[in-house]
């Protein structure tokens, strides 16, 4: 798995840790410059690149290998999904200490 800092993007993230390819993230990168309002997760999802349940995943990964705080992964996500992932993440910390 790749190491991800803080300043990594996810849609790098996600073509690092092979979870989606250069070429899909430049599809709906494309997709995005042509509507703002939308989410990187939102249109790979919509474009069946990912299921909900693997962005999901794929966020929870993200989050602990940046240290990316929830702030935007509501946007993404309804409350209980994002709730469930700060749960998970505090468990593993835990966990670790």
């Amino acid at each position: 798995m790749e190491e991800a800092g803080k300043d990594t993007r996810i849609g790098a993230f996600l073509v690092a840790n092979s979870i989606i390819t250069q070429d899909q993230l430049n599809e709906a990168l494309e997709l995005q410059r042509y509507n703002k309002e939308r989410i990187l997760g939102e249109i790979l999802v919509t474009q069946g690149v990912l299921t909900k349940e693997e962005l999901i995943m794929a966020m929870e990964m993200y989050m602990m290998m940046t240290g990316i705080d929830s702030t935007h992964v509501d946007e993404w996500l309804d409350q209980d999904e994002v709730d469930l992932l700060i749960d998970k993440i505090k468990d593993k910390s835990d966990s670790k200490n």
